[in-house]
């Protein structure tokens, strides 16, 4: 079998090894590693490989510290070194912007670095909670998730509990959600849940089933630097709370910086960028997001902070929304991870100063904004939030500006 040293990640998670002129591309194994790997079938300009054995470890792994992470694949960089683990992400998004930026992206490490995680999606099979292996349907069971906050990992015991005793017919999933202090299940189901088992639900507290309210209040409140917000059950937020502040920070810094005469921020969910840029931004903000929870919450929210004058609220899939109706000089878009293709071609047409692009995949960002490059627009500076330690995501944020501003 051959054998190669993995030289990086690229941003789907996958490991590039190389060896001499050739390269192969692998599932798992650390930057730095040593191995002897099979080759896989398949097309591609890279070979694929399946890794069989490491021959010499990285000097910079460490033991995985969850028992869990080498079935489940949810932590697939928890055998790096917290330092080693923020070199291989900022290393990254370095090699995937090398054409569009000619320094070192920036990262920004935020505390803590273990048990963040505000948000975990838990699988419901066989009468057991875990998570899906990875490129799998297989249940890895889970009794406690360590990157999870100590409220989630409290609360995930609770569910365990609760399903031996209960058992889960006609739920799928559940979604365990905090805002740091409260935690809600926020249950999906197949419509046929027994009346004792959804009568059983409520031993469990603020529980929302489909959407909707079931027990108690299943909503949250988050405070977004001195801003109280409300998360509705199916709304979606940052999973690390403390990252997501220095996040808002270099996002409002960057469209102060362009002293904007009228913001738009598209995705923009339950209002975490959108009022602090409406306070903080210089300008009013059109704030466009599909109907549903979200822009209820965005519009309460809105209300409650005293800033329904400077907040526009656009109810529409950002895709169908037409910017030549809406003034504007900074956009800002923070897209799903699939980004927003076909988005930016609509928004240069408009000639904004400053589009600032935040992206969980930074791949997706640099394909959407090639509309704007090939126009003269340029990345005038790349900026990373550590929001997701112990894996290879990481979120990037792109400062774009027109060419004319060089």
């Amino acid at each position: 079998m051959p054998t190669a040293r993995i030289s990086h990640l690229i941003p789907d998670g996958r490991r590039l090894a190389v060896a001499g002129t050739r390269q192969v591309l692998l599932h798992e194994g650390m930057p730095g590693d040593e191995v002897r790997y099979a080759v896989v079938p398949g097309r591609g300009r890279t070979p694929r490989g399946e890794l069989e054995e490491v021959l010499n470890p990285s000097a910079d792994r460490r033991t995985p510290p969850c028992p869990f992470s080498a079935n489940c694949g949810g932590c697939d960089l928890d055998a790096l070194t917290e330092e080693a683990q923020r070199e291989a992400r900022t290393e990254l998004v370095a090699r995937a912007t090398e054409r569009s930026w000619d320094q070192r992206p920036m990262l920004f490490p935020v505390a803590p670095f273990s048990a963040y995680r505000a948000r975990i999606t838990l699988h419901l099979d066989g009468g057991q909670v875990g998570y899906r292996a990875p490129r799998s349907h297989d249940l890895v069971p889970v009794d406690v998730c360590r990157i999870a906050r100590p409220e989630i990992q409290d609360a995930h015991r609770k569910l365990v509990d609760f399903i031996a005793r209960h058992g889960h017919e006609g739920l799928s999933d559940v979604e365990l959600r905090s805002d740091g202090a409260r935690v809600i299940y926020a249950f999906v189901s197949d419509g046929s849940v027994p009346r004792a088992l959804r009568e059983a639900l409520g031993e469990l507290g603020d529980v929302a089933l489909d959407g909707r309210t079931h027990t108690g209040d299943p909503t949250l409140t988050l405070d977004v630097l001195g801003l109280s917000l409300r998360a509705s059950p199916r709304a979606f937020y940052q999973v690390h709370l403390e990252a997501n502040l220095a996040l808002v920070g270099l996002v409002v810094a960057a469209v102060q910086e362009a002293r904007p005469q009228r913001i738009v921020d598209l995705y923009a969910g339950i209002g975490n960028l959108t009022l602090p840029l409406a306070r903080d931004g210089g300008a009013p903000v059109v704030a466009v997001e599909r109907e549903g929870q979200a822009t209820e919450d965005l519009r309460h929210n809105a209300e409650q902070a005293g800033l329904t004058d400077q907040v526009s609220v656009v109810t529409r899939p950002v895709e169908r929304w037409d910017p030549s109706r809406e003034p504007f000089d900074v956009v800002v878009l923070d897209p799903p991870r699939i980004g927003a293709k076909g988005v930016v071609d609509k928004l240069v047409l408009q000639r904004p100063r400053r589009i600032v692009y935040v992206a969980c995949h930074v791949s997706s960002a640099l394909r959407d904004l090639q509309p704007a490059l090939a126009q003269g627009y340029f990345v005038r500076r790349v900026q990373l939030v550590d929001l997701f330690p112990d894996t290879h995501h990481v979120e990037t944020v792109l400062v774009v500006d027109r060419g004319d501003q060089r």
